[in-house]
């Protein structure tokens, strides 16, 4: 995933694949790379909340510092 990917960056593209595939707009033969790319997406915003949350918590002093 590239490094340089902002969350919000990441949350547009995957807003747009859902649109895309809920729309029908996506062919069967590239359903499964959209898919995967939406996984890598998921996976990508997850661990930046992660560490957005951890950084709040040891900023508020109710965390272990990382």
């Amino acid at each position: 995933m590239n490094q340089e990917l902002t969350y919000e960056a990441a949350m547009e593209r995957l807003e747009a694949l859902a649109r895309e595939m809920e729309g029908g707009n996506v062919a069967i033969d590239k359903l499964a790379t959209k898919l995967k790319e939406a996984q890598q997406l998921l996976a990508f915003c997850r661990d930046k909340l992660t560490k957005a949350d951890a950084e709040v918590q040891q900023l508020l002093g109710e965390g272990p510092v990382a």
